[in-house]
């Protein structure tokens, strides 16, 4: 259960202020460092920050530059007490964002540290942040969406995801399953994609990974690539055990085809196969709940949105974007640890994205998933920035986002 007394919580004195007790802070500056040591301040000749220092009202700011288009704030709030830390991008600069889980398929559990190291050193891996809530059975199955280069390893539910579509351009939003299995004569549609539906047919393919019973079941359908783009032959039905490997599985419930057949096709016959996320599609993406800043403002919504315990005060991990989206903040705000920090409340969380200059912002897993990493430049290896609330320190979790110091990703 999160602690921290309201006698122990900030009062709000930011420009951004709310009548109710919430932690302040309206921007970050005032006691900004220089580059400190593991910082590369070299680059910014090269590329001049975009915006100025912003004034804040933290007790204070410790600032490193970790590449020309990064940079990481390690911020002190005494009152709280709270502690944070938010990594600051211009998405304008060299500089990439990819979704990391780290299993060839949705299933799997690593440390966010594990899931920057584990990237190319060829694509200048910088920092992360864990991403989505996750599934322990199976483990580590992301609960929305998870693309990763272009790769759906989980589909999207009924919540919405952080994305960056094909173009480079972040957006929050949600995203839909669509498509269709066709013959040329009798069709069924797609209504999930890698995402176990609870109605309609649903495609899972290799990159799911999940131990299915289904393909044992009257309503499963069993397909494998044929000759020609999205063409598939029906090679099982239900009733056949088929492993997944190449094989693409379609699910279809009994009661969403007409007729005594729950599928239209034939073991043999040949079927075209077209699916989709929608328009952006994305090509990086993972899940959050609930959003946090909608066009500058709070979602009437985040007053009740989950349990109490929930929204009340608890390590917390968001991302939010200012209104031309270019500038990025992925800020982990410690909790659960008494005379450290007391962490947030999703209220809290917001107004924090919101006076960093955020219009749009999405909550993340906290408690004790909540991670920011860095690579050392000096050693390579990834250093955790904040303090995880678990005893046991850094969480292993579902997938990660990551910041990569490159132009282009392969």
């Amino acid at each position: 259960m999160a602690r921290g007394g309201a006698s122990r919580r900030p009062s709000w004195r930011g420009a951004v202020g709310a009548a109710s007790a919430v932690l302040a802070l309206a921007g970050l500056g005032g006691c900004l460092s220089s580059a400190r040591s593991g910082g590369s301040s070299a680059g910014t000749a090269a590329h001049r920050w975009p915006w100025p220092d912003p004034v804040g009202v933290a007790d204070s700011v410790r600032t490193t530059v970790i590449s020309p288009a990064v940079r990481l704030h390690e911020v002190v709030w005494t009152e709280a007490p709270w502690r944070g830390a938010v990594l600051e991008v211009d998405l304008a600069g060299c500089v990439t964002l990819r979704a990391v889980k780290g299993h060839a398929t949705a299933v799997g559990r690593s440390t966010t540290s594990a899931l920057l190291d584990g990237l190319a050193p060829d694509l200048s891996p910088l920092a992360a942040v864990n991403a989505d809530f996750f599934s322990f059975t199976p483990p580590g199955v992301p609960t929305g969406a998870h693309v990763e280069d272009g790769r759906v390893l989980a589909g999207p539910g009924t919540r919405p995801v952080f994305a960056i579509d094909s173009a480079g351009r972040a957006f929050i939003g949600t995203l839909s399953a669509s498509g269709e299995v066709t013959d040329g004569r009798s069709r069924v549609p797609i209504v999930a994609w890698n995402r176990w539906p609870a109605t309609g047919a649903a495609v899972l393919d290799r990159s799911w990974g999940v131990p299915l019973d289904s393909v044992t079941e009257p309503e499963a359908l069993a397909l494998v690539p044929a000759a020609g783009a999205g063409r598939y032959r029906v090679v099982a039905r239900g009733g056949r055990r088929v492993p997944l490997g190449d094989t693409v599985l379609l699910v279809v419930p009994a009661d969403t085809v007409r007729g005594s057949a729950s599928i239209p096709f034939a073991i043999g016959a040949s079927v075209r196969l077209v699916r989709s996320l929608g328009t952006p599609a994305p090509r990086e993406a993972v899940g959050g709940f609930p959003v946090l800043l909608a066009s500058g403002r709070m979602p009437a919504a985040l007053a009740t949105a989950g349990a109490a315990s929930f929204r009340g005060v608890n390590p917390r991990t968001a991302v939010g974007l200012d209104a031309s989206g270019r500038r990025l903040w992925l800020a982990v705000l410690d909790g659960r640890r008494d005379g450290w920090s007391v962490g947030t409340t999703l209220e809290e969380t917001a107004r924090v994205l919101q006076a960093l200059g955020a219009t749009e912002a999405i909550n993340l897993d906290g408690g004790g998933s909540s991670a920011l990493v860095v690579r050392e430049p000096a050693t390579g290896m990834a250093r955790v920035v904040t303090r995880p609330s678990d005893p046991g320190g850094e969480r292993a979790v579902g997938n990660a986002l990551a910041v990569l110091g490159s132009c282009a990703v392969r």
